[in-house]
């Protein structure tokens, strides 16, 4: 305690119970406590008599010891007079609440009131503890948000800042070493990263014995390869042109703790010192340093002020509930007919499976030394059967939801756990357990036990929990997304997904499911490298996880498949699942989407009846009744998360102005999936383009992460071309360049807008001549990847011109190579070396040209597998198909296009070309509805392009 002078106070200010006292008043803030609160947490164990006549005492004493008479407020409840006290706490709380997070974290000196003992108060040790962890998990989660808005703005130094902070005050939590790996290895500092993490490593087996966590492990050995770090939020893939360094030098000053003299031994309670991570010298003892932080003295400094007097009235009477940092308590296990050799996990599981059992939204469980104190102070100590109930009400004391109580038997060398999870509220059972295994693998048993009981409380199939994943904070997180999916939270579920691939990158369910919860709210970000993980990992998923994502790749992945075993694929879904409605959405939204990639001309309607069968079997499928809005064979949804946009389709397809006025003046409050849908359709469909434009603008003033931006800038550059905005579309490209420096992925994208999209000719020219000047492939992969994708480009940009020059070699290298996802502009390369080869046998006019062109035909070339090429390869075929004088292969092709999927920028002239052909066949209806979008694309053309949209629409007026 300190006065306003900044010197502490002596004497009776000092006192412990004094500063207890002013230290639960000063937590509870303007909502104060009451009498019966503070007597329970400062006198629990004399009688109600004497602790008022305590209370009354020690607010007598800490006004003499402050000097301050009206240091209280007291009513019906007592509160501190902010006028007449300030403390810490409550000004790092209030600019939490503000959301001035800087400034809290400015505030933060340490854990709160460590190191402080009050004699014979067990409640205040549980309830200081509790605090403790509140508002540790308040200043981490700022530091979090901190980091994740430098990472978004792409300031990664600023990011290894807030990073080292959150490490100094977590040095043991493995998810937040690798934060501070991740954001030093996009700064450009991977020997400091490679660094923390042996620190991290050394740190977990000197204090707690502990193997460091695989992620940590797998993350260095990553850091160590000779990849290029793509700044995004959960992968390894290469986009940059330029490789980081391959070697591993040691860090010329490696990370301590730097922090100012403690304060003077007298002082009860002090002000902490700032700490944070600092260069220091090599010598350092590194892992005494990092637990120098723990010793720190405690946020909370009470600064008695000689303000001007400032009386209020009694506030109602608030019972402040003790808030703890996790509602699961892990009682102490029975190890009676337990090997004597064991006795020491009847208290050790409560440690171990503490941590493990924490909710993701919290850092930990209720502290396990509160646990124990609560046993011992109850009378318990060491005894072997406790009764349940008796259990349950000491869980209910410490404000627990859940407790787990367990058994422990076995012999010297095998060791069976097991364990049952009851509600407190209830007393029901909710989830149970058992694994067995060698007694010296205690730490392998307790993670399977922990996650086991997990998946069971959860409600999934307990198989889960052997096939999902090693990490349990993946597997929390994975858990949680799986209720929201139930629940139809599809953007709650796929934040919960991506935080469980942040944990394990290679998480092959998570990945699926992140696939689904993608398609339920129509994008595709980030679809193809999920895809590719969970087929990597396919060994750890079910059979009915593995036939859904064989129906979404295909079964020859990554090389195309067939149409005919595409189309099989799809329908095993619903064999094996006749009776569950997401099974007949799956095919329904497959047909849907791509049925006409894979030449099905009843797709529409086999959709329609696939999406009625899912509604016939769950009335509230409300996904299903969108897709079924969008086939205009039902009417739009009022509830689940895209009603909004099947409202506004609805709407404009038929124009009706009254509810579109309406929808419009939501729009800035509408999500994400919703936007998007709205832009994606306004291009597919031909409506509401005005409405896309302004969905594109909120969009694009959300998008923050490198991943979200990027998918913008490619929705507006798609706009900008079927639109004809051809100067607009060649200004995307340049901002694509500066988003992605050193991809080339502008360059290829100028090129295939000018052989695909009427793009700008003269930018296409010289990207080519940038491209043509590419060096041999590379030995790093990212690097490699991105040499290949120009390839592809090149090749195709040659043939258009006749040109085969070099063309075989670029078809043999693409052959070799594997699928890169996360290359932007990338057509993945078995299919692009399947279309070039198509196209040189049409250009050589050989033998062998029909023959070709009928393979590529066969192909099922949906963007799962295809890439970048689904956006052009309908119109290339088409072209090909034309040249050998096959005008009906020709419209058949150009119709091949997948529908809601990806940004449709050659969209416009897919259109014009499918008129044409249709024209010259005589069939008049299918020219005219194709010229038709076309137009309503071409509203306000660039001058360069007028001339063109004038001649379509004089053809479209041809009877």
């Amino acid at each position: 305690m300190v006065g306003a002078d900044g010197e502490p106070l002596t004497g009776a200010a000092g006192q412990r119970r004094n500063l207890a006292f002013l230290s639960v008043l000063a937590v509870a803030g303007d909502d104060g406590l009451t009498r019966d609160k503070i007597t329970g947490l400062l006198w629990p164990d004399v009688d109600a008599d004497r602790a008022r006549h305590s209370l009354t005492q020690a607010l007598y004493a800490a006004r003499r010891a402050v000097g301050v008479d009206d240091l209280f407020v007291v009513g019906g409840d007592i509160r501190l007079n902010r006028s007449r006290i300030t403390s810490d706490v409550q000004e790092l709380e209030s600019a939490l609440d503000e959301g001035d997070l800087e400034r809290a974290v400015g505030l933060y000196r340490g854990p709160f009131l460590d190191g402080f003992f009050l004699p014979s108060a067990p409640e205040f040790e549980q309830w200081s503890s509790a605090q403790r962890a509140r508002l540790e998990d308040r200043i981490t989660g700022a530091l979090e948000r901190l980091a994740q808005k430098a990472e978004s703005a792409e300031d990664f130094r600023a990011a290894v800042e807030w990073r080292k902070q959150l490490a100094a005050i977590r040095p043991l939590d493995s998810a937040t070493a690798v934060g501070l790996m991740t954001a030093l290895a996009r700064s450009g500092d991977r020997a400091r990263a490679i660094h923390h993490a042996r620190l991290h490593e050394e740190l977990l087996r000197d204090q707690l014995g502990l193997e460091p966590d695989p992620v940590v492990t797998a993350l260095a050995e990553r850091l160590r390869e000779p990849v290029v770090w793509q700044a995004s939020a959960l992968a390894w893939d290469s986009i940059d042109g330029e490789a980081l360094d391959v070697a591993e030098p040691e860090p010329s000053e490696p990370l301590a703790l730097e922090e100012e003299e403690p304060a003077s031994p007298g002082t009860a309670i002090v002000r902490g010192s700032p700490v944070r991570v600092v260069p220091a010298e090599p010598a350092r003892n590194r892992a005494h340093r990092w637990m120098a932080f723990a010793a720190l003295a405690v946020i909370l400094v009470i600064v008695a002020v000689a303000l001007s007097v400032r009386r209020r009235g009694p506030a109602a009477d608030v019972v402040v509930a003790v808030p703890l940092r996790q509602k699961v308590v892990i009682a102490p296990f029975r190890v009676s007919g337990a090997s004597e050799t064991l006795s020491y996990l009847r208290e050790g599981l409560v440690e171990l499976l503490s941590t493990r059992l924490a909710d993701d939204s919290a850092a930990r469980s209720v502290d396990a030394g509160a646990v124990l104190g609560a046993w011992q102070t109850a009378g318990l100590g060491r005894s072997g059967d406790v009764p349940r109930d008796t259990v349950v009400k000491l869980a209910s004391r410490l404000g627990a939801e859940r407790v787990v109580i367990g058994s422990v038997v076995g012999t010297r060398n095998h060791v069976v756990i097991s364990a049952t999870v009851v509600g407190v509220a209830t007393g029901a059972v909710v989830g149970q357990a058992s694994v067995e295994g060698p007694a010296d693998s205690v730490t392998t048993l307790v993670d399977r036990l922990a996650a086991r009981l997990l998946v069971e409380e959860a409600g999934e199939d307990v198989s889960v929990a052997d096939r999902t994943t090693a990490s349990l904070p993946a597997l929390r997180a994975f858990l949680a997304g799986q209720a929201a999916f139930r629940r139809a939270d599809y953007v709650a579920a796929r934040r919960s997904y991506e935080r469980a691939l942040q944990r394990d990158s290679m998480f092959a369910l998570a990945a699926l499911q992140l696939v689904r919860a993608g398609d339920r709210l129509q994008s595709s970000v980030e679809r193809r490298r999920m895809l590719a993980i969970a087929w990597q990992e396919m060994g750890a998923l079910g059979e009915r996880d593995r036939t859904l994502l064989v129906a979404l790749v295909g079964p020859r992945y990554p090389a195309p498949s067939p149409s005919a075993e595409q189309v099989a694929a799809w329908e095993r879904v619903v064999s094996l699942t006749p009776d569950r409605a997401d099974a007949w959405y799956e095919l329904g939204a497959r047909l849907f989407r791509v049925g006409a990639v894979v030449g099905l001309p009843d797709a529409p309607a086999r959709a329609i009846a696939a999406l009625q069968r899912a509604l016939a079997i769950d009335s509230t499928h409300a996904s299903a009744r969108t897709l079924l809005a969008q086939l205009a064979a039902g009417a739009p949804p009022n509830v689940g998360p895209l009603s909004p946009f099947a409202r506004w389709l609805a709407a404009a397809q038929r124009a009706d102005s009254s509810a579109l006025r309406h929808l419009r003046d939501t729009m800035p409050r509408l999500g994400g999936a919703n936007l998007r849908a709205m832009v994606q359709a306004a291009q597919f469909d031909a409506v509401g383009l005005a409405d896309a434009r302004r969905a594109l603008q909120l969009l694009q003033s959300r998008a923050v992460s490198p991943i979200e931006r990027l998918d913008a800038l490619e929705a507006e550059h798609a706009l900008a071309l079927n639109e004809g905005r051809r100067r607009d579309a060649l200004d995307a490209t340049r901002r694509l360049q500066e988003l992605q420096p050193g991809s080339r992925a502008e360059l290829r994208l100028r090129v295939l807008d000018a052989l695909y999209g009427d793009g700008d000719p003269a930018a296409a020219e010289q990207a080519v001549a940038a491209l043509d000047g590419v060096a041999p492939l590379s030995a790093q992969p990212g690097v490699r990847a991105a040499q290949v994708a120009d390839r592809c480009v090149l090749a195709q940009w040659r043939l258009s011109r006749r040109d085969t020059t070099g063309v075989s070699a670029m078809i043999g290298e693409l052959r070799a190579e594997p699928a890169v996802p996360g290359i932007p502009i990338a057509t993945t390369p078995a299919v692009c070396a399947t279309l070039l080869d198509a196209t040189l046998a049409v250009v050589r006019g050989g033998f062998d040209a029909h023959v070709a062109l009928a393979a590529l035909d066969s192909l099922a070339l949906t963007p799962e597998v295809s890439g970048d090429a689904s956006a052009y390869a309908p119109i290339l075929v088409a072209r090909l198909h034309e040249r050998l004088g096959d005008v009906a292969g020709a419209l058949a092709s150009v119709q091949r296009r997948a529908y809601m999927a990806g940004w449709p920028r050659y969209l416009a002239t897919a259109l014009r070309e499918e008129g044409r052909y249709a024209e010259s066949l005589r069939e008049p209806d299918v020219a005219r509805r194709a010229y038709e979008r076309f137009l309503a694309l071409r509203v306000a053309p660039d001058s360069s392009l007028a001339g063109e949209v004038e001649a379509v629409r004089r053809a479209a007026q041809r009877p």
